[in-house]
């Protein structure tokens, strides 16, 4: 008797995502109901996290079905993407070579494994791909599409990038927004620089992802792996939806304010079909350049971008002059410094700094 191998692996989420809309349940529901962040079910329906038994539990109380169905579901899952990828004769182990499996783990984006073997394997349902070419597919495409110029100063490698653009498309799933509107974004900005002005990241960060969400962008804050050296990202993941993704890479107000309104700058003012980032694209591009002049102009709308010309470098006059703009003291002294009119090393106390909690 034959029988039937499928030649695709899918997840139980996908069962999951079925069954919440044909019940028009949200997934922030079923967190409330597992007790768990909306984070842990996107991973679950991704097939990230792996479906426990405390998880089967639940989707049986909360979707129907027996544990036992959602046991099998997640085993035949397992069995499945192991076939799949060992079916083509390359471990996935030397094909995810160049990927940076460990700073995945130590993230907690994918589970670590028994063995390398099998973390690669997570890894591979992390990104949604089960061989070598469906890779190099998937992410040479979206690199191609992007504005992205690997600097020959720096070890950049696409596949760290890849992942953590990946990470980027998980962590949006969970963030609930509005279909893309672009004039509610554009007439957004003045409460978005208002939001300079608050030190904590506890608090301006919520405040900035619901601004965001009420136009239509998913906004992601994802720390970079080894080999990515991107401060933020924005593209297009379908039609309604666009998202900005930051690094936090700089840990300073000043660059972490420049990069979410030149972001923004590349959703109002850029091709929806294309992928720009951060820190890693072409600075001379026609687009880099709009991107930059657009953050500028509107950080310094109340004043005009001429006083950073004219202003004299003391602290007293970047203290007054952060008041009339309304923005925080250390945006104004990024922009001296990147303007040439204050040495890189002088009035840096006043740059509110960042550090990523363990």
């Amino acid at each position: 008797m034959n029988t039937f191998e499928p030649n695709w692996a899918s997840p139980p989420g996908a069962t999951v995502l079925d069954l919440l809309q044909e019940r028009g349940l949200q997934m922030k529901e079923l967190a409330e109901r597992a007790h768990r962040d909306v984070q842990s079910v996107t991973r679950l329906i991704f097939g990230v996290e792996p479906l426990t038994s405390d998880w089967a539990e639940c989707l049986s109380n909360v979707l129907g079905a027996t544990t036992g169905f959602w046991l099998r579901r997640e085993e035949t899952y397992r069995s499945d993407l192991r076939r799949i990828c060992e079916a083509v004769g390359e471990s996935p182990a030397e094909w995810m070579s160049e990927v940076p499996l460990k700073d995945m783990v130590k993230l907690g984006w994918i589970e670590r494994g028994t063995s390398a073997h099998e973390t690669a394997l997570n890894a591979c349902a992390f990104f949604g791909v089960t061989t070598s070419s469906s890779f190099e597919r998937k992410y040479t495409r979206l690199m191609a599409a992007s504005a992205y110029r690997a600097s020959n100063a720096y070890a950049t490698r696409p596949s760290a990038v890849a992942a953590w653009l990946r990470q980027g498309e998980i962590a949006a799933s969970a963030v609930d927004c509005a279909p893309w509107n672009p004039d509610r974004l554009h007439a957004s900005l003045e409460a978005i620089r208002e939001l300079t002005l608050e030190a904590d990241p506890n608090v301006f960060l919520p405040t900035l992802e619901a601004i965001l969400a009420a136009s239509g962008v998913a906004m992601v804050v994802a720390r970079t792996p080894e080999g990515c050296r991107a401060s933020g990202a924005t593209r297009f993941l379908n039609s309604d939806r666009a998202l900005m993704q930051l690094s936090f890479r700089y840990l300073a107000d000043d660059q972490f304010w420049f990069t979410v309104f030149h972001e923004v700058g590349h959703l109002l003012l850029h091709a929806r079909d294309e992928v720009f980032l951060e820190g890693l694209e072409d600075r001379n591009s026609e687009a880099e350049k709009e991107a930059d002049d657009f953050a500028l102009q509107n950080l310094f709308a109340k004043v005009g971008t001429e006083v950073l010309e004219s202003a004299p470098p003391s602290l007293r006059s970047i203290l007054r002059l952060a008041q009339n703009a309304g923005i925080a003291p250390g945006i104004v002294v990024g922009q001296l410094q990147r303007c040439g009119r204050v040495p890189y090393k002088h009035f840096n106390n006043l740059k509110a700094r960042y550090s990523w909690a363990d």
